[in-house]
């Protein structure tokens, strides 16, 4: 397979399954080839570099038909991007359970998983609901029913999803938590200027509000806690954005993300990197502080542009929590809006979304070393947050 595992072979094949071949500017070429790169690391199962490589040649071939739709109707750059509430942060802090709160708003359009996956034709208001990749998204997520993944994090085709599903330019695959398991890859997304990134989803959400747009004096409302690094070149590209950062226990964030990243990298992985760190292992709590830390430079530079919920606040009273973030993103009045999270709310607790698990494991850093961060000690001491001694959803880590 050595032949199979390069940038140029993984391009050749996308364009053999779109019969589309102008691939745009070659700054993706930087992240597909460390992604090629590292398709050849000793650690990866046999099952996994398949379908990792799988996974490039998919999103190859999505900018492929990205840029021939846009080439095909120019118009689509002419769409105005309408306002924008984004929300990020550190990943397990609430980001989920807010999106989906607020896209209970019916003036507050996101973009679900089925059209950031699968973007092309462009969506359009009349078969919104019924579109035929629904259904397909849906059957190809279902064997994963059952796993750990569905009782931490499960994304229906037809619920709201994160920014990254959605990048053309080998920056958002899985989340970006394949990065465990391809350091090349994950080196360039973490060293490089984005701006190309976010510029390039900018059209991608032209496109998919151009024949589906948000309803009039509407908002988009969209979620990524990956983009949290980078906010001020994300804002950059997108002044349109007022950003929304959930505030939680960042241990408990962190003890979540670990133990989510560990099952993923289960399936790809000979020596799980997360549950057998070397010694050259990822740094969690140096990179846990310095998202915090340009989370804080943002606001001190823009502090008209980001609003802090806290987490203790969003678990405990998600209906009041939404309503209130609303009337204070000063979000068109919505008389149903009450009755719909109250709907929302209700289906979840009934079983609609797995209960988390009732334990979790933990690896790595324990309480002490997360809290003693300087960077992680200064944002937690601003924006009052206080040790989670028990977690809010009644599941508590191990450890």
């Amino acid at each position: 397979m050595g032949d199979e595992l390069t940038a140029a072979a993984i391009v050749d094949d996308a364009r053999e399954s779109t019969g589309l071949d102008d691939i745009g500017d070659d700054w993706f070429l930087r992240p597909l080839a460390a992604w090629a790169d590292d398709l050849h690391g000793d650690n990866l199962t046999d099952s996994g570099r398949a379908f990792l490589r799988r996974l490039a040649v998919s999103d190859v071939a999505r900018r492929l038909q990205v840029l021939a739709e846009i080439d095909r109707h120019p118009e689509i750059l002419d769409v105005e991007i309408p306002p924008i509430v984004h929300i990020t942060g550190l990943e397990r802090s609430g980001t989920t359970l807010l999106h989906n709160l607020l896209a209970q708003h019916s003036a507050l359009r996101p973009l679900l998983r089925w059209e950031l996956m699968r973007p092309v034709p462009p969506p359009t208001s009349e078969t919104y609901a019924d579109d035929p990749r629904i259904a397909q998204v849906q059957a190809s997520i279902e064997p994963l029913r059952g796993t750990l993944l569905e009782r931490m994090h499960w994304v229906d085709a037809d619920d709201p999803e994160e920014c990254v599903w959605g990048f053309i330019d080998m920056t958002g695959l899985l989340g970006q938590s394949a990065g465990l398991c391809m350091p090349a890859w994950f080196d360039v997304l973490t060293t490089s200027d984005l701006t190309p990134t976010f510029e390039d989803y900018r059209r991608v959400i032209q496109l998919l509000t151009w024949q589906h747009p948000v309803p009039t004096g509407g908002r988009l409302v969209l979620k990524a806690p990956q983009i949290s690094r980078d906010l001020t070149t994300f804002a950059a590209v997108f002044p349109e954005a007022h950003f929304v950062v959930p505030d939680r226990d960042p241990y408990r964030t962190l003890s979540s993300m670990m133990v989510m990243g560990a099952s993923l990298m289960d399936a790809f992985c000979i020596d799980n990197p997360v549950r057998h760190p070397s010694a050259d292992a990822h740094d969690w709590v140096g990179t846990t502080g310095e998202r915090l830390a340009a989370i804080a430079r943002f606001g001190d530079d823009r502090p008209d542009r980001i609003t802090h919920v806290p987490y203790p606040e969003l678990a405990s009273r998600p209906r009041a929590t939404a309503l209130e973030l609303a009337d204070v993103l000063a979000v068109p009045a919505d008389p149903d809006f009450g009755s719909a999270l109250d709907a929302f709310i209700d289906a979840q607790r009934a079983g609609r979304r797995v209960a988390p698990p009732e334990r979790l494991d933990t690896f790595g850093p324990d309480r002490d070393a997360i809290w003693s961060d300087p960077d992680i000690a200064s944002y937690c001491a601003r924006f009052g947050i206080e040790p989670e001694h028990r977690r809010l959803t009644g599941a508590a880590p191990t450890g």
